[in-house]
């Protein structure tokens, strides 16, 4: 049978074998116990031990005073005074009476007598009483059935339900856990179907930047069959393998963009050799093996969990390439739309051949519509990620083209319904019935995809980079963290069953992502639909594709280009952006458009690696983590009020930042701040502290991390609080909205001692503790003077002085000859540097003392005492604790302890601050 102990109450029974290994809550004391096999018990925390793990040598198990053996000390004695006989461990016959008899407090005067000194109180003289014994209480003479509770249904309990929040079995679900019609079934068909459609067109748009290059255009059928195969197994597959449920993916402009200079470069080397038939195959293979290599890398990246190490590299040195990349694909959308004849080995043949052949009367005619199309898409897409807003202007552009042609009078506007020109035969060829026939298999030239391998390595890099952001991006979107690991996994799984199917490569795209969010597609229900939708694209292209006039797709790669290069090339900056920053956005971007899209991306890579190792070699973000309880502000505070904050003092939580901030570690953070959220074994955190003091930098990229935070604090409802915070990131916070006034969730402080003192003032306010009854300064001495009776004799030679708000008591450098007490009001302890900065040291309140090692020393006066509002001081002198130490000794050594009891107090406190920080 199963056992189920709470080592916290002492509770236990006996449950059922099949309820082994589950948690749940103890009837007795609340506390959650995983349920052990017979033998096992477990600890409070759940974790099981031993049975027999408690008992050590010389510890009895009993609830009496610990008995333990050792040589080198004697016995106890008895009552008598006689030494105790020594236990046998191994006599079993009779145990040992080890009873010791007790001290007896005198009723009277306090004074504690020991056994066996008389029936009077040596103190006072009063008669002491014997220590009554207890009576002996049967249990059934108790009756507590009034302050039983209903106990509500646990594990063990046929009626258990396993939900809410009284269960006793800790299930709390994952909130990522795949579910088909997460958010509804309606929202999700309406948003998949909007996806769908709009995948439909921009996959009709890359195939015709696939096919762009000089010679290409024949093969367009087949480039639009891979295209539309990646769309469909992507949107399916991914669906069913990422934990972001509503995430698209599909050929999308970057990769494609990498792609059809692949295919280009690969078709110029064998367009010589070679005829078209056979340059077909080694085509379609080229881009089945850039599918499976992509694919491949991506799971490895995740399956190493090395992906998360990827937010570490700076953004904007790949930002400056995929601007680059932009670039490309707007040539790529000219060559097309004008049937220009580019020369793409190099930039400079490339730039001399667009010269050459580009008429400005002619190709301003047929590019005209496109260009014009796509300027509408990109200005009216600015500030929007909205699918259904971007499906409608291409819907009506589509009406708006047909109705030309059926009303139009013009030959200018009824050739705007002009389809794009496919080659004879079919629209759309199906992949798999020419990767079927063995001789064409036969004759794919492997060797001339190897040696065009640089290009599927640009994709991989490329991939890398922007799943990481658009990933990010889609976590702010939804307000919740995802694993990065998980999701690279996923999508290299996708790719390699699209490379397989001869589908492209593909990657998750962002805007229909977020599109679909924004439709209400919350679950993967919509990127299936998505994914029927493209299929049934795949077997009615010969029907629909002649109904969508050529300006459409053209102007959709025209927008994408335009996007491409606004998003990476500006929207990348932030805030944070430096200015280094900045050049090494221009230097990658450059060097992608002068020295060519590979050595671009070499450039970068390389430059982003030396960065990335100079700004990490500073350390890790969060230097330590501290308890609010233990690490408290300088302000010294009435007992009680101390008392409030040990106990109270984990609602404040403290993070210390050092080096510079990325994105990664942003991330990092944001997991640290989840993990105390989620402790139980603490108080609820309310006040979230984060000390940049240490901070040397922060990455534009990270403006994206304090998003998250906001996001975060919104949705956990904690105050965030920022110390030491550099200028940039203030006016960052400021500009966003997050703080800058009384009710944002952000709060900035000039440094730690500061935000620490706000923290526990609301932590005491809800105590009620904060505003405490003004006491005399005896009364504040009660509970902490040595020798209360003392007190009065104390306040005969104190003298009583009253300080306005502003003044000081004495100032640094001053001769020290006087002690004071604090009755009321608060004082700053100021330290004047050289250079004519002061600092506050702390700040003292009632009951606190002050000056007093001065006059142990006799030393100058290390700090300026200044009262920050107006303070009523008793000040004891030199001369006075001079004279009570000759006339009443007993007094100066009640003083005296009262100060040695403060001091080691406060080396308590700063041990245990320094343990905090040492950890």
């Amino acid at each position: 049978m199963a056992i189920f102990q709470c080592d916290s109450c002492g509770y236990e029974r006996i449950v059922q074998d099949l309820l082994t290994g589950q948690r749940a809550r103890c009837p007795g004391c609340g506390r959650v116990v995983t349920i052990a096999g017979e033998g096992t018990g477990s600890d409070a925390a759940g974790a099981p031990v031993d049975a027999d793990s408690s008992r050590e040598v010389g510890m009895a198990e009993s609830d009496g005073p610990v008995v333990r053996e050792a040589a080198s000390d004697p016995l106890p004695a008895g009552g008598d005074g006689v030494p105790l006989a020594p236990v046998d461990p191994d006599d079993g016959e009779s145990e040992v009476d080890l009873q010791v008899p007790e001290d007896v407090i005198c009723a009277a005067c306090g004074h504690v007598q020991e056994p066996g000194h008389g029936e009077t109180c040596s103190g006072c003289g009063a008669m002491l009483k014997a220590v009554e014994a207890l009576p002996e209480v049967d249990e059934s003479e108790i009756d507590v059935s009034d302050l039983a509770e209903i106990d509500e249904p646990q594990v063990w309990d046929a009626d258990f339900q396993g939900d809410g929040d009284g269960a006793s079995l800790e299930e709390t679900e994952d909130p990522d856990r795949w579910r088909l019609l997460r958010g509804g079934k309606t929202l999700n068909l309406y948003a998949g179907i909007v996806s769908g459609v709009l995948s439909l067109f921009f996959v009709y748009a890359l195939s015709l930047l696939a096919a762009s290059q000089a010679g290409m255009h024949q093969y367009l059928p087949f480039l639009l069959g891979t295209a539309l195969t990646g769309v469909i197994v992507g949107s399916i597959f991914y669906s069913f393998l990422s934990r972001i449920p509503f995430a698209l993916v599909g050929p999308e402009t970057v990769l494609t963009a990498v792609l059809f200079l692949f295919l280009g470069s690969m078709y110029r080397q064998m367009a010589e050799t070679l005829s078209p038939e056979l340059i077909l195959p080694t085509l379609m293979a080229g881009i089945a093996v850039a599918a499976l290599l992509t694919g491949l890398s991506l799971l490895v990246l995740g399956r190493f969990r090395l992906g998360e190490y990827i937010r570490f590299l700076p953004l904007q040195v790949i930002g400056g390439v995929i601007g680059g990349v932009g670039v490309f694909v707007l040539l790529g959308a000219f060559a097309w739309m004008g049937g220009l004849s580019l020369d793409w080995s190099n930039v400079y043949s490339l730039a001399l051949s667009l010269g050459t052949n580009f008429d400005l009367r002619k190709d301003l005619y047929t590019m005209g519509p496109s260009v014009i199309f796509g300027l509408i898409l990109f200005f009216a897409m600015f500030r929007t990620k909205n699918s259904l807003f971007l499906v409608a202007l291409i819907l009506v552009a589509v009406g708006a083209g047909n109705a030309a042609s059926i009303w139009g009078t013009n030959p200018a506007l009824r050739d705007l319904a002009v389809p794009v020109p496919f080659p004879e035969g079919s629209l759309l060829v199906h992949l798999q019935e020419v990767l079927r026939s063995p001789m064409l298999f036969s004759d794919i030239q492997w060797s001339v995809i190897k040696s065009h391998g640089l290009y599927i390595g640009a994709m991989v890099v490329l991939a890398v980079f922007t799943v990481m952001f658009r990933i990010t991006r889609l976590e702010f979107a939804r307000g919740r963290g995802s694993d990065l690991n998980r999701e690279y996994a996923a999508l290299g799984v996708t790719n390699m069953v699209s490379g397989l199917c001869c589908g492209m490569p593909v990657s998750l795209s962002y805007g229909r992502s977020a599109g679909s969010y924004g439709a209400g597609g919350r679950g993967p229900l919509a990127g299936i639909v998505a994914g029927l939708v493209c299929a049934s694209g795949l077997f009615y292209a010969d029907y629909v594709l002649p109904m969508i006039p050529r300006f459409v797709p053209e102007g959709l790669l025209v927008y994408a280009g335009l996007d491409l290069i606004r998003d990476w090339g500006f929207r990348t900056k932030s805030s944070f952006t430096s200015r280094s920053e900045l050049w090494l956005l221009r230097l990658t971007f450059a060097a992608t458009i002068l020295l060519g899209l590979l050595e671009g991306i070499g450039f970068a890579v390389a430059l982003a690696l030396m960065v990335t190792v100079g700004r990490v070699s500073r350390g890790g973000v969060v230097r330590n983590e501290l308890s609010g309880s233990q690490h408290t502000s300088n302000v010294d505070r009435a007992p009680a009020q101390q008392r409030v904050l040990r106990e109270y003092g984990d609602h404040i939580h403290i993070m210390r930042l050092q080096g510079f901030v990325f994105l990664g570690s942003m991330e990092r953070l944001i997991q640290a701040v989840r993990r105390r959220l989620d402790d139980r074994g603490q108080l609820s955190l309310e006040y979230l502290v984060l000390d940049f003091r240490l901070a040397q930098g922060f990455a534009s990229a990270s403006s994206l991390g304090f998003a998250k935070l906001y996001k975060l604090a919104v949705e956990r409802g904690i105050q965030v609080v920022i110390t030491s915070a550099p200028l940039e990131l203030e006016s960052h916070l400021v500009a966003l909205g997050y703080a800058g006034d009384e009710e944002g969730l952000f709060r900035t402080f000039f440094n730690l001692d500061y935000a620490l003192e706000w923290c526990e003032n609301r932590v005491l306010d809800g105590e009620g503790m904060l505003e405490m009854k003004q006491k005399t300064l005896p009364e504040l001495l009660v509970p902490i003077f040595p020798e209360p009776r003392y007190i009065p004799a104390l306040m005969k030679v104190l003298k009583r002085e009253t300080v306005r708000a502003g003044e000081a008591v004495f100032r640094q450098g001053d001769s020290s000859d006087s002690m004071f007490f604090v009755e009321s009001g608060r004082l700053d302890v100021e330290l004047e540097l050289p250079d004519g900065r002061i600092i506050r040291l702390k700040k003292v309140g009632p009951g606190a003392v002050f000056g007093e090692m001065g006059i142990y020393t006799l030393s100058p006066r290390s700090a300026t005492i200044r009262a920050a509002e107006p303070c009523v001081l008793y000040r004891m002198t030199l001369h006075k604790l001079d004279a009570i130490e000759e006339r009443v000794p007993r007094l100066v050594t009640a003083i005296n302890r009262f100060l040695i009891n403060l001091l080691s107090e406060r080396l308590a406190d700063s041990n245990a601050r320094v343990r905090e920080l040492m950890l």
